[in-house]
């Protein structure tokens, strides 16, 4: 039988699939899961900037077996934790401590060699002392009991002729080593008599400043100072005896440079 030509004739398209899928949810679950990873990473990177070797060991076994000993790292504890001395200073510890003794020696050998060719060095080098202490190398001149004193006249900044030449030998040695150089004057206990407006605070500081003058006169560049303290009697070589001679010094403190994983007494 014919069609009926009267008959609409009905078309029905299907609408292809795929042309806007970016309107879907799929990319959420996907992003969800790159921000989950990268929390994960910090997370880790934290752990491991905040706590010591024995932590790192922890967390290293956890990653291995998936078990966290005893819970000893544990939030509360990894943010009290202080960073290990490789990240406070950049430089491991046992390496800064090397640099130092190195520096140390150095300073020894120099000094001996300075007795060897200078009189006035060698009437006072068994009063010089260098030492590596946690924040540098420390060198000092100290007093002695016995005799006249060698380093300064009584109650006064003047540098005796001894320890003049020594700074002015020391100087060219502390201009070829890192970091900054400090000044500390220091007095024994006893007071100044009388009316004298002076007290052992401003004796310890002028002390050391007539250091620094004499270390810059000599070749240390000026910044490279890096303080010129009066510690007057508050840092007593011998805290027993407030009044030992002993406590009259000059030291010379040699700070590492930053990023490196920083004494006392009156007359």
């Amino acid at each position: 039988m014919a069609a009926d030509p009267r008959r609409p004739i009905i078309i029905i398209r299907k609408k292809a699939s795929g042309g806007h899928a970016h309107h879907g949810g799929a990319w959420k679950v996907a992003y969800a899961d790159f921000v989950t990873a990268m929390m994960a990473l910090f997370m880790v990177l934290w752990l491991l900037a905040s706590s010591d070797q024995k932590s790192r060991n922890e967390i290293a076994n956890y990653f291995r077996t998936g078990v966290l000993p005893n819970g000893e790292l544990a939030m509360e504890r990894a943010a009290q934790l202080q960073p290990a001395v490789v990240e406070q200073t950049g430089v491991p510890a046992a390496a800064r401590q090397q640099m130092l003794e190195q520096q140390a020696e150095q300073l020894r050998d120099a000094i001996e060699t300075m007795q060897k060719v200078a009189p006035e060095v060698a009437k006072i080098a068994s009063q010089v002392s260098v030492q590596v202490t946690p924040d540098g190398v420390l060198i000092e001149a100290i007093d002695q009991e016995r005799g006249e004193s060698m380093l300064f006249d009584v109650s006064s900044a003047i540098l005796k002729p001894a320890l003049v030449d020594l700074l002015t030998r020391l100087a060219p040695e502390l201009a070829k080593l890192p970091g900054t150089v400090e000044l500390d004057g220091h007095t024994d206990a006893r007071p100044f008599l009388g009316n004298d407006v002076r007290d052992n605070w401003s004796l310890s500081f002028a002390r050391a400043d007539a250091a620094r003058r004499i270390l810059e006169q000599a070749g240390l560049p000026a910044q490279q100072i890096g303080g010129v303290i009066g510690r007057a009697d508050a840092r007593p070589h011998d805290p027993a005896h407030r009044l030992a001679a002993e406590n009259r010094r000059l030291g010379i403190l040699v700070r590492p440079p930053a990023g490196l994983p920083d004494p006392e007494g009156g007359e």
